[in-house]
């Protein structure tokens, strides 16, 4: 289950921000999910400066360019929402001190919090490998500690 209710298309838009390497959104997002996911704090759009605009000044923002402004980014409460209970009690309570991934986390799982860039496979050295050992990533370990009110 996730976090909170949101449409099928609205977690596809933020899945897909997810796995996106800069965290953007897609650019067919329609304006009444933009305004759910900005004002919900599931999203953020910086302005020119790269300071964060609240809300509202980020939606007066797109109004005032008719869509071509700076992309809207995907927050980590954008990215926690997007986890079911499976995904996100692996990423927060089946980890070592080291960061590993439990042996006993499904691989279905696993695959998903790597293609959302929670986790990581590594080899040995912390080299990224394919089939490597899954690690959470910097990113995963601020998804996680949303649980405590962290992030």
């Amino acid at each position: 289950m996730a976090l909170t209710e949101l449409s099928d298309t609205a977690l596809a838009h933020l899945r897909k921000a997810s796995a996106d390497p800069d965290g953007h959104l897609p650019s067919k997002v329609g304006p009444k999910l933009l305004r759910l996911f900005l004002m919900e704090r599931y999203a953020y759009r910086n302005d020119a400066d790269g300071y964060v605009l609240p809300a509202e000044d980020a939606l007066k923002d797109l109004a005032a360019r008719d869509g071509r402004s700076r992309p809207s980014v995907i927050t980590v409460k954008g990215r926690r929402a997007v986890l079911n209970e499976g995904q996100f009690t692996a990423l927060s309570q089946e980890v070592d001190q080291d960061g590993r991934l439990s042996p006993t986390v499904p691989w279905p799982t696993v695959d998903a919090l790597v293609r959302l860039q929670l986790v990581q496979r590594r080899d040995e050295a912390g080299r990224p490998k394919p089939d490597g050992v899954p690690f959470r990533t910097e990113l995963g370990d601020d998804v996680a500690n949303t649980a405590k009110g962290i992030a």
